[in-house]
């Protein structure tokens, strides 16, 4: 089963991929290797803005992780098509949290979960979680990622 009936099996859809907002490509291409920008969380093509703890749950934040990894996605496919990757192999997920919040890990497991049902247990990426103070536009999560091509 390839990766696009594997969404569709999930019940997973991807938005429409997101333009660059400033001077880089969302996806550059290098050897085997995709590397995604820093993207964040859009609903009904709005950012979700917020602090983690604060005014944005756990549970809101893990949303926007999944969101972020479908924005991701999108953005792949546009480049090279999801049916070309053959994992991700690394993540990066900063969140914009209060000062004494310290569950960074479960946020990311939003978009480490989309990855799971797509790519399975052995395929999962390396991954880091962080805290931070400020991301753009106030969003409260923003992920970026590195995927391998098929060869």
């Amino acid at each position: 089963m390839n990766i696009s009936e594997r969404l569709a099996r999930a019940g997973l859809t991807l938005p429409p991929p997101i333009d660059p907002l400033g001077s880089y490509r969302t996806v550059s291409i290098s050897g085997n290797q995709l590397y995604v920008s820093g993207l964040g969380p859009f609903e009904d093509n709005k950012p979700i803005v917020g602090i983690v703890g604060d005014d944005v749950s756990l549970e809101r934040a893990l949303h926007a992780a999944r969101l972020t990894m479908l924005m991701i996605l999108a953005c792949v496919d546009q480049a090279c098509g999801l049916d070309n990757i053959e994992r991700c192999s690394r993540l990066t997920v900063y969140v914009r949290a209060e000062q004494s919040f310290t569950q960074h890990p479960q946020v990311a497991n939003g978009a480490s979960d989309v990855l799971l049902s797509l790519f399975g247990q052995d395929k999962l990426p390396a991954r880091s979680a962080l805290g931070v103070y400020t991301l753009p536009m106030g969003i409260p999560v923003e992920i970026d990622s590195i995927f391998e091509l098929k060869q």
